[in-house]
Formats: structure tokens, sequence, C-alpha cells
């Protein structure tokens, strides 16, 4: 198994480390890729490969970090976006010369605002599309995989449909993963027609499924079950969405075992072929880690 998604350089995992990476080798974890939200957290993600032969990393910009742009730039008057922004390009580009940076991301579009009293602005949507941009002409000039985050406004699907757009009109044809998935149904049918697609699942699919929401294009266990196998990656995005078994303890890459698991009894499937498949997923994508 792999964990394709994890942030073991937060400090929750500070006085255990070590420990954390054991218990997820004797789980069956084979490897683990730590992603960077900004650059600092990308150069803290490289560091982590260096001292784990099981830890790759993966360098980029979150959206929610250009949103704080924005801010600045109605701040001061002398702050240029453009110049930021190809700033932070560079300095991800620089961490990708290492040999175990593995993908660029994650990135992408996050218009689900975390007050509820507030949406996000529309300069702040432009914003994390240039920031996405740029990083989708990276990962075409480093020949690199981009994994991608995308989470929509409350009861909408609207940051789906503005990265489905953006993905067919960049034509980036190299493999993307969308990490910690949740579209509904409608829009995943859309996603699928993109052959370099592929759709990662965390421990937020073992949750129960509200009662407003079963049977309808919202239930994510009818998104599991839509998605072919050759296109599932599994992840935990620790030390967030701790599965249902454990739920309200940090998370841990050892757990993603729970995340093939609940794909594997969604889907009508044994743990072996659940397993096997994505290996073969994960060989097709990442052939040399």
């Amino acid at each position: 198994m792999q964990d394709i998604h994890t942030h073991l350089y937060w400090h929750t995992y500070d006085t255990d480390r070590d420990a954390v990476v054991a218990r997820a080798q004797a789980a069956g974890v084979e490897k683990m890729f730590v992603i960077g939200c900004t650059v600092e957290e990308s150069r803290q993600a490289v560091m982590l490969t260096e001292q784990y032969e099981c830890v790759y990393a993966s360098v980029g910009i979150h959206p929610s970090f250009f949103n704080e742009l924005v801010e600045k730039e109605f701040q001061s008057p002398s702050f240029q976006f453009q110049s930021k922004l190809e700033t932070l390009k560079q300095a991800v580009k620089e961490l990708a010369q290492n040999k175990k940076v593995i993908a660029i991301g994650e990135c992408g579009l996050e218009y689900y605002s975390h007050n509820q009293q507030s949406t996000i602005s529309n300069q702040q949507k432009e914003a994390q599309k240039a920031g996405f941009l740029a990083q989708i002409e990276l990962a075409k000039e480093l020949k690199l995989p981009l994994i991608v985050h995308c989470r929509a406004s409350t009861g909408s699907t609207d940051a789906y449909e503005d990265m489905l757009q953006m993905l067919q009109t960049a034509y980036y044809k190299l493999p993307t993963i969308l990490h910690c998935y949740m579209g509904d149904t409608e829009v995943t049918k859309q996603f699928l027609t993109l052959p370099n697609i592929s759709f990662s699942f965390t421990g937020n699919i073992t949750y129960p499924i509200k009662k407003v929401a079963v049977g309808t294009k919202d239930d994510l266990t009818e998104t599991v079950q839509l998605i072919p196998l050759d296109r599932i990656f599994t992840e935990t995005d620790c030390p967030f969405l701790t599965p249902q078994s454990k739920r309200g303890e940090r998370n841990e890459p050892a757990y993603v075992r729970e995340v093939v698991t609940k794909i594997a009894e969604l889907q009508g499937r044994s743990m072996v072929e659940v397993e096997r498949a994505i290996e073969k997923n994960f060989q097709k994508i990442f052939p040399n880690d």
C-alpha cells in the first residue's frame, strides 16, 4: 500500500515521527508522500525525504495561500501579485530539483469558506486560478504529475466545475490526481472524460452518510462506486480526516488501510484485488519511485 498524501512535517508529529513512520511500515504502507502547501512546508517535506527512505515529497502552493496574497495587495498599493507569484514559482521549481520530489502540488482551488459569515471573493478566486495555472505550467516544464486540491463552496460544485474547465483549457496531459476527492456523481462523470485524471480518497469515505444525502448525487459512496478501480488512489491527508474507527484522534499513514477496506466494500471487491489495482496505478504514474 501507499499513502500518497500526508503532512508529516506538522508539529503534531514532532514527538513521535519515527514511531509514526514505523507503524505505517508495519501496517504494510511501503511509501508515503509528504505534500507541501507553502514554500516552507515544501522545504520541510523535502527534508523529510532525506530522513526516511520510504518518504517522497510533492512541492507546491495551496490555493488558500493566494487568498492571503490578495489581501496583502489590497492593503499595500506597492504589493505586486504577479511578481510575488513568479517568485513563488521559482522557489517551488528549485525545490523540485530534488530527486525525491515526485509531483507538483498540492495546488488547485479552495472555494470553501471556514467563516460561515463570509465567502471567497472573485478577486481571491482569480488569484487562486493564476496560482494554479502557474503550477500547471511548472509541472509541464518539469514533466511531473499534479496533485490537486479542490474544494467547493457549501452546497455547490463551483470549484470542481472551474477546475474541470481549467484542466480542459490548459491541455495538461500528464497525470493529475484529485486528492481527497469529494465531487458528486455528475461532475465526476465529466472528469472521467479526461483520461489523465485519477481520484484519491481519504478517511472521510468511512464516515456515516447523512440521511439527506443517501441515494442522491451528493452521496460520496456513489462517487466511489462510479470510478473505475484503475483510476483510484488512497491517502490519509494526515493529520486530518481520521477514519471513523479512530475519529477524534490524530490521523497517521498506518490508517490508510481503512480507506482501502472501505473502497473494497463499496465496490464489492476483495481487499487483495483493490490493493493490487492501486499498486498498478501507482507504478504507472510513479514508475521510478
